[in-house]
């Protein structure tokens, strides 16, 4: 079992290491590029998390549980 844990925590942080890696940055647009990216956080316009905010979401929550579930069974 705890082989089993080592390898699904190392595949869940590779996982979201590329996850983090792939996405773009806040400003990341061409306006962002000229100072006009607080313009929109201004006037309340905020958007939700897309697709890829969701999955790194998701792995992050999974990557925090499979290491208290790999430091338990370690421990015994």
């Amino acid at each position: 079992m705890k082989t089993f844990m080592i390898i699904v925590h190392s595949l869940i942080s590779a996982a979201l290491i590329y996850m983090v890696l792939n996405q773009m940055g806040k400003f990341a647009e061409l306006g962002g590029a000229f100072g006009s990216g607080s313009l929109y956080t201004m006037f309340g316009r905020k958007k939700g998390l897309d697709t890829s905010g969701k999955i790194t979401l998701g792995l992050a929550i999974a990557f925090m549980v499979s290491s208290i579930l790999t430091a338990f069974f370690i421990s015994r």
